[in-house]
């Protein structure tokens, strides 16, 4: 029977480090759930195999096929979350109706209109014909499955919970994409307005003031002042529109480039978190994310070492990826979850208060998904406050605009008007 060596915690938060014998994976985590304990960390410990029979295992070298498996090309390529969580649930139907895997996947692909998930279908089922493994086959696709499908879908394979595990990505994908397309129904109509905004400006600046101002040369009197700096201004902007333009796509070529180092990534990600308003609904919206992707991998039997290596990948942000990967450090030498997460600095007191009572309790994915959903709901509530607001702001703005281009364009008529009487 394999023996597994796990590090975890127990309700009073002091460290266990033992082995036992059990007969899968699975089998280990639960026994060590019975305990009352929260696995940390567990690995399979390998028999030490007699002299002679490692000079005859070290013989065959299977490593150029595992080189080449690693190494092979990818046909996939950008995947909305909405296909993606269509996908998933379908091959879930499928699979928990005891349709077998590599048919399931070829049943879908034949059906499918997505031209990328087509081929990564395909592509898949000739895998899996090959003789790898659902997460070896996964693996090969990261840009359309990301490192906690990877790690979800081996942890299932080998527990044996494939289907419950496929049901339970579907949901994750599926609330993960109602969440971002009901932010982008909210910022629609307000973009919108500041988009037609920008288009009357640069019309009305570009080739209507234009035309007064040759109108008013003619008059042969002086312009009022507020009139002579408006078309100056205007005229600065018509002389030189396409430098400022050369300009202005260099310099934010230049920080695009900038930001795709992990120096620039990590200044961007700070500076995303630390705008006044947009920077507190945006941490929340990640912090959801997070705790969402913890909850499903540690119901599904992931270690928290591995759950939270995977889950900083998933933040998307340089900063909590860096204070995640501190938090597990401290995890793994010892200390309590709740008090590695508040020592990181980045976590609020809600989550760390909620983790310490799932420590104590034995439910950490349960309180884990109460507090995505808390924050789920207040970044909702964050937008639709925000847009509400930005409207307004953005009649305000335009109308301000409209009054300074009337009052530049009607102040020399009426004081023409003037000197006839």
């Amino acid at each position: 029977m394999p023996t597994f060596s796990y590090i975890a915690k127990n309700k009073d938060g002091q460290d266990v480090r033992s082995s036992l014998d059990a007969a899968t994976r699975l089998d280990a985590l639960e026994a060590l759930r019975k305990k009352g304990l929260t696995v940390v960390d567990l690995f399979s410990v390998e028999p030490k195999p007699a002299a002679g029979a490692a000079k005859k295992t070290a013989a065959p070298k299977p490593a150029p096929a595992a080189d080449k498996t690693k190494k092979s090309f990818s046909f996939s390529s950008k995947v909305k979350m909405t296909d993606l969580a269509v996908y998933c649930r379908q091959l879930a139907i499928s699979v928990n109706a005891g349709v077998p895997l590599r048919d399931a996947i070829e049943g879908i692909g034949m059906e499918l209109e997505h031209p990328v998930l087509k081929r990564v279908s395909k592509d898949m089922v000739d895998r899996l014909h090959e003789g790898k493994s659902f997460s070896e086959v996964v693996a090969m696709h990261p840009k359309v499955f990301n490192e906690m499908f990877v790690g979800l879908v081996k942890v299932a394979e080998e527990s044996g919970k494939l289907p419950s595990t496929l049901q339970q990505l579907a949901a994750y994908l599926e609330k993960a994409d109602r969440l971002q397309r009901r932010i982008k129904a909210m910022a629609a109509y307000p973009v919108f307005i500041g988009i037609f905004f920008i288009v009357v400006c640069l019309i009305m600046t570009l080739f209507i003031l234009p035309q007064f101002t040759d109108i008013f040369s003619g008059f042969g009197s002086d312009l009022p002042v507020f009139t002579r700096l408006v078309f100056s201004v205007n005229q600065f902007f018509v002389d030189n529109f396409l430098m400022l333009v050369i300009g202005t796509a260099i310099v934010v070529s230049g920080l695009v480039f900038y930001g795709k180092t992990p120096t620039g990534s990590y200044r961007k990600d700070q500076l995303k978190l630390s705008m006044p308003y947009a920077g507190s609904c945006l941490k929340k919206y990640i912090l959801a994310r997070f705790c969402r992707s913890m909850a499903i991998m540690v119901q599904s039997g992931v270690p928290i070492s591995n759950a939270l290596e995977i889950c900083a990948q998933a933040t998307g942000n340089q900063l909590l990826k860096r204070n995640v990967l501190g938090a597990r450090e401290m995890i793994m030498t010892g200390n309590r979850i709740a008090a590695s997460l508040e020592k990181s600095g980045i976590f609020p007191g809600l989550i760390v208060r909620m983790v310490g009572v799932g420590e104590d309790s034995g439910q950490l994915p349960e309180v884990l998904n109460n507090v995505s959903e808390l924050y789920e709901d207040q970044v909702e509530v964050s937008i639709m406050t925000s847009m509400a607001l930005f409207e307004p702001m953005v009649i305000i703005v335009f109308g301000a605009f409209i009054l300074i281009l009337i009052l530049a364009i009607y102040m020399p008529i009426f004081s023409v008007s003037m000197s006839v009487k």
